[in-house]
């Protein structure tokens, strides 16, 4: 019997790099090793925090969930709040300057958070997740459109690209992980209460309104 092997596309990149790419190139290692991963980190996270979920979460192809951010618990939080069907198929945005930098932290949020790279430093990045988004016919995207814990500031441009591909948007509340790790401590405090409201599902074309409704149920 003859065999024809064909090497990974992406097999000559770094690791950071291979750890960071959307779509993911298939690999049954790191697959496993990820799906592994964020079990690892949700059941830890249960075992430690009394976690309430409100809310329907939307059945469809193409789904973004978009959260408050507070907390470095906010993902693993989210993650949890999701049925472990959807949960491996989830792709977490995250910052490519700060945790794809460095092979430990790419390792850490990959693994634990099913996170990807997204350079906020490069004006060319939105054109290229256009292309990505189109090109997407199923899939679940989570990201915080604030882009960062100490802001609140909505940032339009990735929810732009989203709507006009055809995304559904699910805006996703967090509550009680500011308090069980803030940004000012070193360690997270367990035996907290988290929360997780997920809001009206938004599929349209109106930026505006879709603004307008994220801003009441992300941040009042």
């Amino acid at each position: 019997m003859k065999f024809d092997y064909v090497p990974a596309v992406d097999l000559g990149d770094p690791l950071t790099k291979r750890l960071g790419s959307y779509p993911r190139v298939p690999d049954l290692t790191w697959d496993t090793l990820r799906l592994c991963g964020s079990w690892l980190a949700v059941t830890l996270l249960r075992l430690q925090y009394r976690l309430t979920v409100k809310g329907q979460i939307p059945t469809g192809d193409r789904i973004a969930i978009v959260a408050n951010h507070q907390s470095h618990l906010d993902t693993i939080t989210l993650l949890a709040a999701i049925p472990a069907k959807i949960r491996h198929q989830i792709v977490v945005l995250a910052a490519a300057d700060y945790f794809f930098d460095k092979v430990n932290r790419a390792l850490a949020a990959s693994l634990l958070c099913q996170a990807v790279a997204f350079d906020r430093l490069s004006v060319m990045e939105l054109r290229q997740w256009r292309n990505r988004l189109k090109a997407a016919t199923s899939g679940w995207i989570l990201f915080y459109p604030s882009g960062s814990r100490k802001s609140c500031q909505l940032q339009r441009g990735l929810l732009k690209l989203l709507l006009q591909e055809g995304w559904t948007i699910l805006p996703a509340h967090l509550a009680g992980t500011k308090a069980a790790w803030s940004i000012e401590a070193r360690w997270w405090k367990p035996f907290q209460h988290l929360e997780v409201t997920f809001g009206e599902p938004y599929k349209g074309n109106d930026l505006d309104l879709l603004v307008t409704q994220l801003k009441q149920d992300l941040f009042l």
